[in-house]
């Protein structure tokens, strides 16, 4: 039994029956008529590439993020006023010589 070219949307296809329809991969593979091995990998390869794009942001998620990186951006401030104010012998440590 020789090997079958599968086009571009013929995959799309098989990917979506069962990462959104939620069909098996035995059910996939009868209805698009590929092997399962391909479609399992096709499909392991598309999560891989839409791993953080499936699960949107939770409410309270984004509040906590905003609120670090505004921690964050305050402590990187700071931590340049701490710089320009070193002692001029730490300055020749720390390569910072004018």
């Amino acid at each position: 039994m020789g090997y079958r070219v599968v086009n571009a949307e013929e995959k799309a296809e098989a990917i979506r029956l069962v990462v959104e329809m939620n069909y098996s991969i035995p059910k996939a593979c009868e209805a698009i008529g590929v092997g399962p091995t391909a479609l399992r990998r096709w499909v392991l390869c598309w999560r891989r590439e839409h791993a953080g794009m499936l699960q949107p942001t939770r409410p309270q998620d984004q509040a906590l993020i905003e609120s670090l990186q505004a921690k964050l951006a305050l402590l990187e401030a700071e931590n340049q006023v701490l710089k320009k104010q070193l002692p001029s012998h730490l300055k020749v440590l720390f390569g910072r010589t004018k």
